[in-house]
Protein backbone atom coordinates (compact mmCIF):
# COMPACT_ATOMS: atom_id res chain seq x y z
CA UNK A 1 0.00 0.00 0.00
CA UNK A 2 1.24 3.49 -0.82
CA UNK A 3 2.27 5.31 2.34
CA UNK A 4 0.52 8.56 3.26
CA UNK A 5 2.46 11.54 4.55
CA UNK A 6 1.36 13.57 7.58
CA UNK A 7 -0.47 16.21 5.52
CA UNK A 8 -2.35 13.59 3.49
CA UNK A 9 -3.41 11.81 6.68
CA UNK A 10 -4.60 15.05 8.26
CA UNK A 11 -6.61 16.07 5.19
CA UNK A 12 -8.14 12.61 4.82
CA UNK A 13 -9.27 12.54 8.47
CA UNK A 14 -10.77 16.00 8.04
CA UNK A 15 -12.85 14.59 5.18
CA UNK A 16 -13.82 11.57 7.31
CA UNK A 17 -14.91 13.84 10.17
CA UNK A 18 -16.99 15.96 7.80
CA UNK A 19 -18.69 12.92 6.30
CA UNK A 20 -19.53 11.49 9.71
CA UNK A 21 -21.61 14.57 10.48
CA UNK A 22 -23.33 14.33 7.09
CA UNK A 23 -24.25 10.65 7.20
CA UNK A 24 -25.10 10.28 10.90
CA UNK A 25 -25.61 13.04 13.43
CA UNK A 26 -26.66 10.55 16.11
CA UNK A 27 -23.54 8.38 15.98
CA UNK A 28 -21.38 11.46 15.57
CA UNK A 29 -22.29 12.32 19.18
CA UNK A 30 -20.94 9.00 20.47
CA UNK A 31 -17.89 8.78 18.25
CA UNK A 32 -16.81 12.32 19.01
CA UNK A 33 -16.84 11.43 22.71
CA UNK A 34 -13.87 9.13 22.05
CA UNK A 35 -10.27 10.16 21.41
CA UNK A 36 -7.00 8.99 19.91
CA UNK A 37 -6.66 5.78 17.92
CA UNK A 38 -9.81 4.41 19.53
CA UNK A 39 -11.89 7.24 18.10
CA UNK A 40 -10.22 6.93 14.71
CA UNK A 41 -10.81 3.18 14.55
CA UNK A 42 -14.51 3.49 15.47
CA UNK A 43 -14.94 6.44 13.10
CA UNK A 44 -13.43 4.54 10.18
CA UNK A 45 -15.30 1.34 10.98
CA UNK A 46 -18.57 3.26 11.05
CA UNK A 47 -17.86 4.90 7.69
CA UNK A 48 -16.85 1.60 6.07
CA UNK A 49 -19.99 -0.15 7.32
CA UNK A 50 -22.03 2.82 6.16
CA UNK A 51 -20.54 2.40 2.69
CA UNK A 52 -21.51 -1.28 2.62
CA UNK A 53 -24.98 -0.36 3.88
CA UNK A 54 -25.32 2.24 1.11
CA UNK A 55 -24.78 -0.48 -1.49
CA UNK A 56 -27.15 -2.92 0.23
CA UNK A 57 -29.99 -0.39 0.63
CA UNK A 58 -29.79 1.30 -2.78
CA UNK A 59 -33.19 0.84 -4.42
CA UNK A 60 -31.73 1.63 -7.87
CA UNK A 61 -29.18 -1.17 -7.85
CA UNK A 62 -30.16 -4.62 -9.20
CA UNK A 63 -29.42 -7.60 -6.97
CA UNK A 64 -26.44 -8.83 -9.00
CA UNK A 65 -24.82 -5.37 -8.98
CA UNK A 66 -25.22 -5.15 -5.21
CA UNK A 67 -23.62 -8.55 -4.73
CA UNK A 68 -20.73 -7.67 -7.06
CA UNK A 69 -20.08 -4.34 -5.32
CA UNK A 70 -20.22 -5.88 -1.85
CA UNK A 71 -17.77 -8.53 -2.99
CA UNK A 72 -15.39 -5.89 -4.32
CA UNK A 73 -15.70 -3.84 -1.14
CA UNK A 74 -15.13 -6.87 1.09
CA UNK A 75 -12.02 -7.78 -0.93
CA UNK A 76 -10.37 -4.52 0.18
CA UNK A 77 -10.28 -5.79 3.77
CA UNK A 78 -9.47 -9.44 3.07
CA UNK A 79 -6.27 -10.97 4.43
CA UNK A 80 -3.20 -10.18 2.30
CA UNK A 81 -5.27 -7.93 -0.01
CA UNK A 82 -3.65 -5.40 -2.32
CA UNK A 83 -5.59 -2.59 -0.67
CA UNK A 84 -4.82 0.10 -3.27
CA UNK A 85 -5.82 -2.05 -6.25
CA UNK A 86 -8.88 -3.48 -4.51
CA UNK A 87 -10.10 -0.02 -3.52
CA UNK A 88 -9.59 1.30 -7.04
CA UNK A 89 -11.58 -1.64 -8.46
CA UNK A 90 -14.48 -0.91 -6.09
CA UNK A 91 -14.62 2.79 -7.00
CA UNK A 92 -14.47 2.05 -10.73
CA UNK A 93 -17.40 -0.36 -10.39
CA UNK A 94 -19.71 2.18 -8.72
CA UNK A 95 -22.68 3.24 -10.89
CA UNK A 96 -22.48 6.49 -12.80
CA UNK A 97 -25.42 8.05 -10.97
CA UNK A 98 -23.40 8.05 -7.73
CA UNK A 99 -21.32 10.84 -9.31
CA UNK A 100 -24.32 13.01 -10.17
CA UNK A 101 -25.95 12.97 -6.76
CA UNK A 102 -25.87 15.18 -3.66
CA UNK A 103 -26.26 12.14 -1.40
CA UNK A 104 -23.33 12.19 1.06
CA UNK A 105 -23.42 8.39 1.25
CA UNK A 106 -22.64 8.20 -2.47
CA UNK A 107 -19.89 10.79 -2.04
CA UNK A 108 -18.36 8.69 0.72
CA UNK A 109 -18.27 5.60 -1.51
CA UNK A 110 -16.70 7.61 -4.33
CA UNK A 111 -13.99 8.77 -1.90
CA UNK A 112 -13.05 5.27 -0.77
CA UNK A 113 -9.48 5.95 -1.81
CA UNK A 114 -9.43 8.80 0.70
CA UNK A 115 -10.84 7.02 3.75
CA UNK A 116 -9.81 3.37 3.28
CA UNK A 117 -6.01 3.83 3.54
CA UNK A 118 -6.43 5.65 6.87
CA UNK A 119 -7.08 2.38 8.69
CA UNK A 120 -3.51 1.26 8.11
CA UNK A 121 -2.13 4.43 9.74
CA UNK A 122 -3.44 3.14 13.10
CA UNK A 123 -1.81 0.72 15.53
CA UNK A 124 -2.17 -2.90 14.38
CA UNK A 125 -4.39 -3.79 17.36
CA UNK A 126 -7.17 -1.70 15.77
CA UNK A 127 -6.71 -2.74 12.15
CA UNK A 128 -7.60 -6.44 12.14
CA UNK A 129 -10.85 -6.15 14.17
CA UNK A 130 -12.15 -3.54 11.72
CA UNK A 131 -11.16 -5.64 8.69
CA UNK A 132 -12.76 -8.78 10.12
CA UNK A 133 -16.00 -6.92 10.89
CA UNK A 134 -16.31 -5.38 7.42
CA UNK A 135 -15.76 -8.75 5.73
CA UNK A 136 -18.25 -10.55 7.98
CA UNK A 137 -20.89 -7.85 7.57
CA UNK A 138 -20.54 -7.84 3.78
CA UNK A 139 -21.04 -11.63 3.75
CA UNK A 140 -24.16 -11.29 5.89
CA UNK A 141 -25.51 -8.48 3.73
CA UNK A 142 -24.99 -10.55 0.59
CA UNK A 143 -27.02 -13.37 2.11
CA UNK A 144 -29.80 -10.95 3.11
CA UNK A 145 -29.88 -9.42 -0.38
CA UNK A 146 -30.40 -12.83 -1.97
CA UNK A 147 -33.10 -13.75 0.54
CA UNK A 148 -34.86 -10.40 0.18
CA UNK A 149 -34.76 -10.51 -3.62
CA UNK A 150 -36.32 -13.99 -3.68
CA UNK A 151 -39.03 -12.92 -1.22
CA UNK A 152 -39.89 -9.66 -2.99
CA UNK A 153 -40.47 -11.55 -6.23
CA UNK A 154 -43.40 -13.15 -4.40
CA UNK A 155 -44.63 -9.81 -3.06
CA UNK A 156 -43.12 -9.10 0.38
CA UNK A 157 -39.87 -9.65 2.26
CA UNK A 158 -40.74 -11.45 5.49
CA UNK A 159 -39.01 -13.54 8.15
CA UNK A 160 -40.39 -16.78 9.54
CA UNK A 161 -38.98 -17.07 13.07
CA UNK A 162 -37.27 -15.10 15.84
CA UNK A 163 -34.09 -16.98 14.93
CA UNK A 164 -34.32 -15.52 11.41
CA UNK A 165 -34.73 -12.04 12.87
CA UNK A 166 -31.82 -12.53 15.28
CA UNK A 167 -29.61 -13.71 12.42
CA UNK A 168 -30.52 -10.64 10.34
CA UNK A 169 -29.88 -8.30 13.29
CA UNK A 170 -26.59 -10.01 14.05
CA UNK A 171 -25.13 -9.27 10.63
CA UNK A 172 -26.26 -5.65 10.49
CA UNK A 173 -25.64 -4.74 14.14
CA UNK A 174 -24.64 -7.57 16.47
CA UNK A 175 -21.16 -7.91 15.02
CA UNK A 176 -20.62 -4.22 15.77
CA UNK A 177 -20.85 -5.10 19.45
CA UNK A 178 -18.09 -7.67 18.97
CA UNK A 179 -15.96 -5.07 17.20
CA UNK A 180 -16.43 -2.56 20.02
CA UNK A 181 -15.21 -5.08 22.60
CA UNK A 182 -12.04 -5.68 20.60
CA UNK A 183 -11.18 -2.02 20.05
CA UNK A 184 -12.16 -1.03 23.62
CA UNK A 185 -9.78 -3.70 24.93
CA UNK A 186 -6.92 -2.76 22.59
CA UNK A 187 -4.09 -1.24 24.63
CA UNK A 188 -6.43 -0.93 27.64
CA UNK A 189 -4.85 -2.40 30.78
CA UNK A 190 -8.04 -1.71 32.76
CA UNK A 191 -9.88 -4.41 30.79
CA UNK A 192 -8.65 -7.61 32.41
CA UNK A 193 -9.15 -11.12 31.01
CA UNK A 194 -12.08 -11.54 33.39
CA UNK A 195 -13.72 -8.31 32.22
CA UNK A 196 -13.04 -9.19 28.60
CA UNK A 197 -14.79 -12.54 28.97
CA UNK A 198 -17.84 -10.86 30.55
CA UNK A 199 -17.94 -8.18 27.83
CA UNK A 200 -17.90 -10.88 25.16
CA UNK A 201 -20.90 -12.50 26.87
CA UNK A 202 -23.02 -9.39 26.31
CA UNK A 203 -21.52 -7.55 23.32
CA UNK A 204 -23.77 -8.99 20.58
CA UNK A 205 -26.82 -7.88 22.58
CA UNK A 206 -25.50 -4.32 22.44
CA UNK A 207 -26.00 -4.23 18.69
CA UNK A 208 -29.18 -6.32 18.69
CA UNK A 209 -30.87 -4.01 21.20
CA UNK A 210 -30.34 -0.93 19.04
CA UNK A 211 -31.32 -2.71 15.81
CA UNK A 212 -34.51 -4.19 17.26
CA UNK A 213 -35.54 -0.79 18.57
CA UNK A 214 -35.10 0.70 15.10
CA UNK A 215 -37.07 -2.16 13.51
CA UNK A 216 -39.97 -1.60 15.91
CA UNK A 217 -39.86 2.17 15.48
CA UNK A 218 -39.77 1.94 11.67
CA UNK A 219 -42.25 -0.91 11.18
CA UNK A 220 -44.77 1.19 9.24
CA UNK A 221 -42.15 2.90 7.04
CA UNK A 222 -40.61 -0.48 6.16
CA UNK A 223 -44.05 -1.74 5.11
CA UNK A 224 -44.21 0.97 2.44
CA UNK A 225 -41.41 -0.84 0.58
CA UNK A 226 -43.08 -4.22 1.25
CA UNK A 227 -40.58 -5.21 3.93
CA UNK A 228 -41.55 -6.57 7.34
CA UNK A 229 -39.01 -7.80 9.87
CA UNK A 230 -41.67 -8.92 12.36
CA UNK A 231 -41.49 -12.74 12.36
CA UNK A 232 -44.45 -14.58 10.86
CA UNK A 233 -44.61 -16.94 13.86
CA UNK A 234 -45.46 -14.04 16.20
CA UNK A 235 -48.11 -12.71 13.82
CA UNK A 236 -49.73 -16.14 13.54
CA UNK A 237 -49.98 -16.34 17.33
CA UNK A 238 -52.10 -13.19 17.31
CA UNK A 239 -54.48 -14.20 14.57
CA UNK A 240 -52.80 -12.81 11.45
CA UNK A 241 -52.46 -15.00 8.38
CA UNK A 242 -49.13 -13.33 7.60
CA UNK A 243 -47.05 -10.38 8.76
CA UNK A 244 -48.16 -8.17 5.79
CA UNK A 245 -51.76 -8.69 6.97
CA UNK A 246 -50.99 -6.38 9.90
CA UNK A 247 -50.86 -3.44 7.50
CA UNK A 248 -54.31 -3.98 5.97
CA UNK A 249 -56.66 -1.00 6.56
CA UNK A 250 -59.09 -3.19 8.50
CA UNK A 251 -56.42 -4.98 10.58
CA UNK A 252 -57.26 -5.49 14.25
CA UNK A 253 -55.43 -2.67 16.06
CA UNK A 254 -55.35 -4.50 19.36
CA UNK A 255 -53.93 -7.66 17.80
CA UNK A 256 -51.13 -5.90 15.92
CA UNK A 257 -50.27 -3.89 19.03
CA UNK A 258 -49.92 -7.21 20.86
CA UNK A 259 -47.58 -8.45 18.14
CA UNK A 260 -45.35 -5.42 18.55
CA UNK A 261 -45.37 -5.74 22.35
CA UNK A 262 -43.68 -9.12 21.96
CA UNK A 263 -40.89 -7.54 19.91
CA UNK A 264 -40.61 -4.70 22.43
CA UNK A 265 -40.13 -7.34 25.12
CA UNK A 266 -37.26 -8.87 23.14
CA UNK A 267 -35.68 -5.44 22.71
CA UNK A 268 -35.86 -4.79 26.46
CA UNK A 269 -34.10 -8.12 27.14
CA UNK A 270 -31.22 -7.19 24.84
CA UNK A 271 -31.09 -3.67 26.28
CA UNK A 272 -30.80 -5.15 29.76
CA UNK A 273 -27.82 -7.23 28.62
CA UNK A 274 -26.34 -4.15 26.92
CA UNK A 275 -26.57 -2.23 30.20
CA UNK A 276 -24.65 -5.05 31.90
CA UNK A 277 -22.10 -4.77 29.10
CA UNK A 278 -21.71 -1.06 29.86
CA UNK A 279 -21.37 -1.37 33.64
CA UNK A 280 -18.67 -4.01 33.05
CA UNK A 281 -16.54 -1.39 31.29
CA UNK A 282 -13.96 0.17 33.64
CA UNK A 283 -15.11 3.27 35.54
CA UNK A 284 -11.79 4.88 34.70
CA UNK A 285 -12.82 4.85 31.01
CA UNK A 286 -15.61 7.47 31.01
CA UNK A 287 -15.34 7.97 27.24
CA UNK A 288 -16.30 4.42 26.34
CA UNK A 289 -18.95 4.22 29.06
CA UNK A 290 -20.65 7.34 27.69
CA UNK A 291 -20.22 6.08 24.12
CA UNK A 292 -22.40 3.12 25.12
CA UNK A 293 -24.79 4.83 27.52
CA UNK A 294 -26.04 7.48 25.13
CA UNK A 295 -27.51 5.23 22.41
CA UNK A 296 -28.74 2.67 24.96
CA UNK A 297 -30.68 5.22 27.00
CA UNK A 298 -32.01 6.82 23.81
CA UNK A 299 -33.25 3.40 22.68
CA UNK A 300 -34.78 2.77 26.11
CA UNK A 301 -36.53 6.14 26.00
CA UNK A 302 -37.88 5.34 22.53
CA UNK A 303 -39.27 2.03 23.75
CA UNK A 304 -40.78 3.66 26.84
CA UNK A 305 -42.75 6.22 24.80
CA UNK A 306 -44.24 3.52 22.57
CA UNK A 307 -46.76 2.80 25.32
CA UNK A 308 -49.18 0.07 24.26
CA UNK A 309 -47.74 0.10 20.69
CA UNK A 310 -51.11 1.03 19.19
CA UNK A 311 -49.70 4.11 17.42
CA UNK A 312 -46.79 2.37 15.68
CA UNK A 313 -48.88 1.85 12.54
CA UNK A 314 -50.27 5.40 12.37
CA UNK A 315 -48.84 7.46 9.53
CA UNK A 316 -49.26 10.75 11.40
CA UNK A 317 -47.66 9.49 14.63
CA UNK A 318 -43.87 9.14 14.49
CA UNK A 319 -42.31 7.54 17.55
CA UNK A 320 -39.22 9.60 18.24
CA UNK A 321 -37.61 11.10 21.31
CA UNK A 322 -37.21 14.87 21.45
CA UNK A 323 -34.05 16.94 21.39
CA UNK A 324 -34.70 17.77 25.04
CA UNK A 325 -34.76 14.04 25.80
CA UNK A 326 -31.38 13.69 24.11
CA UNK A 327 -29.96 16.64 26.06
CA UNK A 328 -31.26 15.20 29.33
CA UNK A 329 -29.71 11.81 28.60
CA UNK A 330 -26.33 13.34 27.76
CA UNK A 331 -26.36 15.57 30.83
CA UNK A 332 -27.47 12.95 33.36
CA UNK A 333 -25.17 10.18 32.11
CA UNK A 334 -22.20 12.56 32.01
CA UNK A 335 -22.82 13.27 35.69
CA UNK A 336 -23.41 9.64 36.74
CA UNK A 337 -21.48 7.44 34.27
CA UNK A 338 -19.33 6.02 37.10
CA UNK A 339 -22.27 4.77 39.19
CA UNK A 340 -23.39 1.27 38.25
CA UNK A 341 -26.31 1.48 40.67
CA UNK A 342 -27.52 4.77 39.11
CA UNK A 343 -27.22 3.32 35.60
CA UNK A 344 -29.22 0.19 36.50
CA UNK A 345 -31.82 2.11 38.50
CA UNK A 346 -32.40 4.70 35.74
CA UNK A 347 -32.66 1.99 33.09
CA UNK A 348 -35.14 0.00 35.19
CA UNK A 349 -37.27 3.14 35.68
CA UNK A 350 -37.48 3.57 31.91
CA UNK A 351 -38.27 -0.10 31.37
CA UNK A 352 -40.96 -0.14 34.05
CA UNK A 353 -42.50 3.16 32.91
CA UNK A 354 -41.81 4.90 36.21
Amino acid sequence: MSKLNATEIKNAFQYADKMLLLVSRTFALNINRLSGNLRKSVLLAYLYLRMADTVEDDANLPKDDKLRLLGLFSAIFAKDADVDSATEAFVKALPEYFKNSDDPNYDLCLHSQTVVPLLWTLDKEYVQPVCDTVVEMCEGMASSIQQMSASLEKGWFTLETMSDLSRYCYYVAGIVGKLLTKVFAAKNSAITEEKLYKLQTYDVSFGLALQLTNIIKDVREDSERKVCFVPEMICHCHGFESSPAMFAPNADRKARASVMKELVGEAWKHLSDAIEYTVTLPRRNPQIRLFCLWPLFMAAKNLSIMGDCSHLFDKDHKVKITRDDVKDIIKSTTLHFYSNSWIRKTFEALRDGV
